[in-house]
């Protein structure tokens, strides 16, 4: 997993827990990595087009609106 963790250094300087542990953090990571780059190349593969975030970050009132209507009150001035 990384060029420093040779088999030598692993037995020599970390106890026994230490080195499952260190493997399997190391399987847990590759094994998200592989399903990352599944789900990006099934994407990419796919003819479906990934939604586009809008340009803002302001919230669109018609859509607030539309969804909840009069189901919140108001306790301002507003």
């Amino acid at each position: 997993m990384y060029a420093w963790a040779t088999p030598e250094y692993l037995l020599d300087k970390m106890t026994l827990e230490e080195v499952f542990f260190y493997y399997d953090q190391g399987i847990r990571f590759e094994e998200f990595r592989a399903q990352l780059i599944i789900s990006k190349l099934g994407e990419a593969l796919s003819d479906k087009k990934k939604k586009q975030s809008p340009k803002s970050d302001k919230p669109d009132k018609a859509e607030f609106y539309k969804h909840y209507g009069g189901k919140i009150e108001h306790k301002g001035g507003e």
